[in-house]
């Protein structure tokens, strides 16, 4: 099953339209400016309580049949995947641990075998199901508020 890359641009740019108003307010900065159907990535810079930024990068290929996958990348956006990257709360595969992380899947090399992919959208046992961007932005944020540093 595939999803055409139109079809991912579009809800990629509506969650995107619905979100913006929430990472204004949490002073997170975005670039979306090369989004396009053949580049479906955006980027997140957050920040912890001490003001260290983390530049997330969301790979929306496949969105929303499948979930992105979100890496955490050096201030350039040229590297990726290190553990000096990631921020102190997430698996040190280095992975962010969660559903909606295509990246977190034991089928597809993450920490995660009892995880299936399609199920992505369900709840989990710590809450609800967060299945849009602005659902996942929001609670990287929360979690990435309270790390103390990073992993590497």
């Amino acid at each position: 099953m595939s999803v055409p890359a139109e079809v991912s641009l579009e809800a990629v740019r509506q969650d995107l339209a619905e979100v913006s108003p929430f990472m204004i307010a949490a002073s997170l900065s975005f670039d979306a400016g090369d989004l396009s159907a053949k580049n479906l990535k955006i980027q997140v810079t957050f920040r912890n309580r001490a003001g260290e930024r983390f530049f997330a990068e969301f790979d929306c290929s496949e969105y929303p049949l499948f979930p992105p996958t979100i890496e955490f990348t050096d201030a350039a956006r040229q590297a990726r995947g290190q553990l000096r990257f990631y921020p102190n709360v997430f698996h040190t595969t280095p992975c962010v641990c969660a559903r909606y992380n295509r990246k977190a899947y034991g089928e597809l090399g993450g920490p995660h075998n009892e995880w299936r992919l399609i199920d992505w959208r369900l709840p989990t046992d710590g809450g609800g199901p967060i299945t849009t961007l602005g659902l996942m932005i929001s609670d990287l944020h929360s979690k990435i508020l309270g790390a103390s540093g990073r992993m590497g």
